[in-house]
Parts: structure tokens; C-alpha cells; sequence
């Protein structure tokens, strides 16, 4: 990332090669391409058909001459060389048909991590839009999610991905070239979203009673937060649990950012050291044109113009959207592998996508963001020996709590570290990262994974100790049986076999509950809301969602409220 005044670094990804090494690299990725098809291939279904169509594009195209289907089928030949190779990067793992389409358009090239990709990727995809190549774009998708639903495969499936290759070429994609300057190298040319702000940013002037806008902004902490969307209270709560936890929010500004994306986004169990690296990634994502721009770009410079804390706050003050509602599309992440395709499906209405990982459902796009930038960045530390918190190494399952001290070690080792830097850096004592007691808490690991304690100490801990065991009675009446490790507790009651609700079945649910609102005593908006996002927050579950999802529930509820007046 650079800051004002300072040469905007090259990227792995952008630059010309010579001809001589572009043919030797397309040789490679046709045989890399090849050698991992093989075996995929065998027959004449629809995975030789890619295959065979892989070989016709390979031939037929070439890095910077390049059609969509081509750029795919390049993207392909890339993974196909990392993997024969043994090179792989560890994000490589969650590349999804749309991302190896992006990663077709720079091959040779490469990007430094997961970060840069993503947030390259989108700014293409946005700079697509409302081109005839966006057209293609859109195609391209549909094409993805027609192979998943007609071959039965998740979209990431390594054998749909090579029989997505045939269809592109019958669907025509392989017709139109991209022109030169809408590939990545030279249309993301000093890009926000892969090089960070402008190096002749201009910063706002303070307002000329910006001290005492300071002075308020310290004094101010409402734990009642419901309507507090603006950048300006999500800020101040994160700075103030960062003080909570003895870190010198005073003293450096390079905390600023990192406290805004902890309290915006973060899961308690996502760590210190990632947020600095996740902050910037996300602070970068955004579109040029969304109005919390100019407030994330005083954030990113200020610690490389050693502004000190109050300045910085005083030119945020200067900046209108800084006590403006922060704007819906910055309440989810994007800057990960695996994330544009689902997202574009859900803009354009499609109900669910099928991955790897289990189904994809708006409700859920906010979860697979965390569990994705949270499960990359403790491979990328070199905690994929166990990131499965349900199986030990020998192979047998642990139980919850030897998951839970076995990631409670790993968490307390990683903030043993930042407290000593931290003690170090500022002559402080310290920080104890304190956790307090919740009848409903759910505790995140460092990989995305999680696990419900319920407590009983309350009456709703009570309540919902009492409902769970009568779900048990529930299951044994119904299937003669107690639940296994396997089955689901809440379970489908017209299925002769334990099977887990299925969204559509609580969709009904919910819908019933609706058409009976006034008679139960329940706002009809509150249960759109539900419907919409698929999840409801309320003062008794609310501490297990970020602000983000809490601000996302409570912006459904008022607009559905709204609706219905």
C-alpha cells in the first residue's frame, strides 16, 4: 500500500513478456492443463468434452489475445501447472469457476495473496459492467450455474470446472476477444482497490472546531448501538475496546483502521495480528464511488504520514459521511477467493449456489466471508496440520472442549505475542483481552470454525437448555432413538430419516408466522426481515453477530416496516 508522495509499487501481475517466453509458458500450461485433466477426462461425457475443448482453446488464444472462454481455459492451464508442480498457493483451495476466469486474464502473472487477487478481481468485474463484455461476464455465470445444477456438482468441483470448459465454447464465449485495455494489467492501472489511494491525495482541512468534536468523540459510548450505523460510533466502539484491552488508541493512529473493521466485522475469535493485514484488504475492496471512501483513505494514510490520532480524527470530522450511515455494500467481505461468484448469483436473484463446502444462501454470504479470510489466514500461518476442529490426529473425533483448549491455546499464544509488542512499543503494561459472560456465547476459532455454550446460570440459558432437551424427547419419539454425533437436533419431522431443516422448510414456517403476526403479538417486519437475511437478531443473541449483521437485520426490519405502513 502506498501513501501520498511515495512510487506506487509494481505488481507480480502486471507488465509485457517477451514471445519466446510466452510460447514456452503456453506450452507448459497445455500440458500442465492436460496432465491434471487426465484422469477426469476418461470417456466421452462432459469432462472429456471440456477437455478436448481445453486443448482447441489453449491453441487458439494467448495471453493478451484472449476471449472469455480462452481466459478461462488459461485460468485452468494455471491451476493445472501450480498443482503438477507442487507449487499452489494455499488460496488456491477456494478458487471458484469466476475466479479462474480472472486468473486466466494475467497468466503468466501472479498476485502476492489472496487480498490482491480479490480485490482485483472485483474491481475488473465492476469495470465489465454495462459493457458488452460484462454481457459475457454474465453468461459466463450462467453457464457456471447451469453445469452445477445439470451435472450435480458443486460449482468449485474440480470436475465441473473442466466440463464448464466445453459449454463456454458452445455458448459461444470463445468468439469476441477482450480488448487489450479492458485485461486487468492495463484497466486496473493505479486501481484504488489494488494499490490503495492515490499518491496525490488530497486530505481535508479540519473543521475549525475540531478539537472539541475530538474531545466529544472520546467521551461518547452508548452500548445501546442499534441505530449507531455511522463510521464515527462503529469507530469509537472499536477504539474502545481496544483501550478496554490496554492498546495505545491515543497514541497510534495505526490502530484507527483495525479498530473500525473489528468492530464492524470481526468474530471474537479472528486474530490480533490478522486484523491490521484484513482491515487494509477490506478498507481497499470498496468501490471508488461509495462515500466511505474518502474516510478509509485518511485511515490508510494517516500512519504513513505520521499524523497523530487527534489529527486524524479531526480531518474524518471534515469528511460528511464520516456521521453518515455506513453504506450496505460495506458490510460484507469481499477480498477473498469464492465470494464474487455467489454474490453475483444472489444480485441476480438465483436462491442458492452449491460448493464444496455446503450450499450458499444469502443469509449465509456474510458467514462464508469470515470463515474464508479466517481459514486462509491460519493456513497461511501454518495451522493447517488440524484446522478440522472435529478430528485429532489419530484420526479419531475429540470432543468440543479438546477443540475448544486446543484453539484457546493457539489464541492466547498469538495474543501473548501482540501484548509483548504492544508492552514494548508503547512502555505500557499488558493488555489482558477480557471476555465476558453471556447465557448464549458462541466461541470462534482462529479458522473460521465455531461452538454454542449455552449458560444455564440465566433464565434464558434456562429456557433454551429446557427447549434443546425437549427436541431430544422429540428425536426419540420420532425415530426410536437418541440423536447420534450426526444428526440433526432440529430435524425435518415429515423425513422417515433424520434430515436438517431445510431452509425451505423454514421459509414456510415463517411465512405462516406472518399471515398470524397480530394475533401473536409479533411486527410482521421483524419476521420479512427474518425471511430476507435468514437469520434474526434480538437483545438476548445479539452478542453473537457482528455490527455488521446486526445493522444489516435492524436496516431489513425498518425497510420492511416501511413497506408495510
Amino acid at each position: 500500500m502506498t501513501g501520498p508522495g511515495s512510487a506506487r509499487p509494481p505488481r507480480a501481475w502486471e507488465g509485457d513478456m517477451g514471445k519466446a517466453s510466452r510460447k514456452k509458458r503456453k506450452q507448459r500450461a497445455q500440458g500442465a492443463a492436460r496432465a491434471v485433466s487426465a484422469e477426469a477426462a476418461a470417456g466421452d461425457g462432459p469432462q472429456a468434452l471440456g477437455d478436448a475443448a481445453l486443448g482447441r482453446l489453449l491453441r487458439s488464444n494467448e495471453p493478451g489475445k484472449l476471449s472469455l472462454a480462452g481466459a478461462y481455459a488459461f485460468g485452468y492451464g494455471a491451476l493445472g501447472i501450480a498443482q503438477q508442480e507442487g507449487t499452489t498457493p494455499y488460496w488456491y483451495q477456494e478458487m471458484d469457476p469466476l475466479d479462474t476466469l480472472f486468473l486466466g486474464t494475467v497468466w503468466p502473472k501472479s498476485f502476492s495473496d489472496e487480498f490482491e487477487f480479490a480485490n482485483a478481481r472485483d474491481a475488473w468485474l465492476r469495470l465489465l459492467r454495462g459493457t458488452v463484455h460484462g454481457k459475457g461476464i454474465l453468461r459466463f455465470f450462467r453457464e457456471a450455474v447451469a453445469a452445477s445444477e445439470d451435472l450435480g456438482l458443486p460449482v468449485d468441483d474440480g470436475r465441473l470446472m473442466l466440463a464448464l470448459i466445453g459449454r463456454l465454447e458452445t455458448a459461444g464465449l470463445d468468439q469476441r476477444r477482450l480488448p487489450r485495455r479492458l485485461l486487468p494489467g492495463p484497466a486496473l492501472q493505479d486501481c484504488r482497490a489494488v494499490f490503495g489511494p492515490s499518491p496525490d491525495l488530497p486530505l481535508p482541512d479540519p473543521p475549525v472546531d475540531a478539537k472539541q468534536r475530538v474531545k466529544r468523540f472520546w467521551k461518547g459510548r452508548d452500548d445501546k448501538r442499534w441505530a449507531d450505523d455511522t463510521p464515527q460510533a462503529v469507530l469509537r466502539d472499536g477504539l474502545h475496546r481496544f483501550h478496554d484491552d490496554e492498546l495505545p488508541v491515543r497514541e497510534e493512529s495505526g490502530l484507527l483502521l483495525a479498530a473500525l473493521y473489528a468492530a464492524l466485522l470481526t468474530k471474537p475469535g479472528e486474530l490480533l495480528e490478522d486484523m491490521g493485514e484484513h482491515a487494509s484488504a477490506w478498507a481497499s475492496s470498496l468501490d471508488e464511488a461509495s462515500p466511505l471512501v474518502p474516510v478509509l483513505d485518511i485511515l490508510i494514510v494517516a500512519p504513513e504520514l505520521e499524523m497523530s490520532v487527534s489529527e486524524t480524527l479531526g480531518r474524518l470530522f471534515a469528511v460528511p459521511a464520516f456521521t453518515e450511515p455506513i453504506p450496505s455494500e460495506a458490510l460484507l467481505w469481499t477480498s477473498s477467493p469464492g465470494l464474487a461468484l455467489p454474490r453475483l448469483a444472489f444480485e441476480l436473484g438465483i436462491p442458492q449456489v452449491s460448493a464444496l463446502d455446503g450450499v450458499i444462501t444469502p443469509d449465509l454470504l456474510d458467514w462464508v466471508g469470515m470463515r474464508t479470510r479466517m481459514h486462509l489466514s491460519a493456513v497461511a500461518r501454518g495451522q493447517s496440520d488440524d484446522l478440522e476442529d472435529t478430528e485429532s490426529a489419530d484420526g479419531s473425533d475429540s470432543t468440543p472442549q479438546e477443540s475448544d483448549d486446543r484453539w484457546a491455546k493457539r489464541r492466547e499464544a498469538v495474543r501473548d505475542t501482540v501484548r509483548e509488542k504492544i508492552r514494548k512499543k508503547s512502555g505500557g503494561a499488558t493488555p489482558s483481552l477480557r471476555r465476558f459472560d453471556r447465557p448464549v456465547e458462541r466461541i470462534w476459532n482462529a479458522d473460521g470454525s465455531s461452538v454454542v455454550r449455552i449458560s444455564t446460570d440465566s433464565p434464558h440459558g434456562q429456557e433454551l437448555k429446557e427447549a434443546l432437551a425437549g427436541q431430544r424427547v422429540a428425536f426419540r419419539e420420532k425415530f426410536g432413538r437418541d440423536p447420534g454425533p450426526g444428526d440433526p437436533l432440529f430435524f425435518d419431522p415429515d423425513a422417515d430419516e433424520p434430515t436438517r431443516l431445510t431452509w425451505e422448510y423454514i421459509d414456510n414456517m415463517l411465512l405462516d408466522m406472518t399471515e398470524r403476526a397480530a394475533e401473536m403479538g409479533i411486527e410482521p417486519a421483524f419476521l420479512h426481515a427474518w425471511r430476507e437475511l435468514g437469520y434474526v437478531v434480538t437483545e438476548q443473541n445479539r452478542s453473537t453477530f457482528t455490527t455488521a449483521e446486526v445493522l444489516a437485520f435492524s436496516r431489513a426490519v425498518a425497510r420492511h416496516w416501511q413497506a408495510g405502513k
